[in-house]
């Protein structure tokens, strides 16, 4: 399959949510996935026709997991009874749409790396290594897309 790459901004934004630290074994055996869930869940309880997109944002600053904030833009005291915020600079990003017919998440990761690379683009992680973006109703990589981001300078 083909995958397409491009180049996007975001502005300064506010992402309020909860963030999870953990090893990449609890990643693995669905710890992120059941916070979308729950995350997901909340929200359309506390807003019933709200369909923002959800936001995933990692760090990977520790040598056996990450850290991951799964939040909404804005601030957002409905959704979460005790709310993490992250102020994010106005930012640019390589991004592409992750399909679940396609290959896994990390392997489109390692396609946009190469393609940072190769059109002269740097890779910039001072505020975030990834950003995701979930659309309402996201059930995992393996069946509903996902938009997935690289901060490049």
């Amino acid at each position: 399959m083909v995958i397409s790459f491009e180049i996007t901004e975001r502005p300064a934004q506010r992402i309020t949510g909860h963030l999870w630290e953990g090893t990449f074994v609890e990643a693995a055996d669905g710890a992120v996935r059941r916070l979308i869930a729950e995350t997901q869940e909340r929200r359309r309880r506390a807003y019933p026709h709200d369909h923002s997109a959800l936001i995933g944002l990692s760090w990977n600053d520790r040598s056996d997991g990450f850290r991951y904030l799964v939040g909404y833009v804005g601030e957002d005291d409905g959704t979460f009874t005790q709310p993490q915020h992250v102020d994010l600079p106005a930012m640019r990003l390589a991004t592409t749409i992750h399909r679940p017919e396609s290959s896994d998440v990390f392997v489109d990761y390692r396609k946009m790396f190469d393609w940072i690379a190769a059109e002269g683009h740097v890779v910039d992680t001072t505020h975030l290594h990834y950003r995701e973006e979930y659309e309402a109703g996201f059930v995992s990589p393996s069946t509903s897309s996902l938009r997935l981001m690289v901060p490049i300078r």
